[in-house]
């Protein structure tokens, strides 16, 4: 009778732990979705409240002008913002534009039907997992000027300034990440979230 009982609880355990199992590990795997989700928001408000500085008017990629004071200030270049996340195994993409009204080649743009307000932007091409893809462009609502104008310093001699120009411009940061949870890769399942985080700041010079 005491083996009989013993060997159904050993069914009963067999039948019901991959269950459990699987519901610890989603509720685990949704937590760190969270914590990414969030840190990624935080990086791109960062990065956008850094982005209308004019220390970073000439590049995302280089420390800003403040660094060259007599008394240096302690910021680091603007796409540092989105290495927030290399503590969670992210790694950071960022590419200066190949023209001044063209994205970045990872991505897509779709203008708004108003253009005061940032569009729609779409990764493109062979897209990494657990890859921050950095966006940075400026709303210019100066009439004639590329809009949106997007940090291209090979452009700098035919379009002015090579990335931000000053006016009051909206700066956008658009940071995507494309992430496949550790219970879909168990399961053999192929799919991936995309999150995204947009800020949007007016430049102060």
């Amino acid at each position: 009778m005491r083996l009989s009982k013993s060997g159904q609880a050993l069914l009963e355990f067999a039948l019901i732990a991959p269950v459990v199992l699987l519901m610890i590990g989603a509720t685990v795997d949704l937590g760190r979705g969270l914590l990414i989700y969030t840190m990624l928001q935080g990086a791109s408000r960062d990065m956008a409240r850094q982005a209308v500085l004019e220390y970073y008017s000439g590049s995302n990629t280089l420390p800003p002008t403040c660094t060259a004071l007599a008394t240096p200030c302690s910021l680091g270049p603007l796409t540092n913002g989105a290495h927030q996340l290399d503590a969670l195994g992210m790694s950071v993409v960022y590419q200066d534009s190949s023209a001044i009204s063209s994205p970045p080649s990872y991505g897509t743009y779709a203008a708004n039907a108003n253009p005061l307000l940032p569009g729609t932007i779409a990764l493109t091409g062979a897209i990494n997992a657990s890859t921050v893809y950095v966006f940075v462009y400026e709303l210019d609502a100066t009439g004639g000027n590329p809009n949106p104008r997007w940090s291209c310093p090979s452009c700098a001699g035919a379009n002015g300034a090579a990335v931000r120009t000053s006016g009051h411009q909206l700066v956008v940061v658009d940071l995507k990440l494309q992430w496949t949870p550790v219970v879909n890769t168990l399961l053999g399942i192929p799919s991936v979230i995309t999150f995204d985080s947009q800020s949007v700041e007016r430049l102060e010079f």
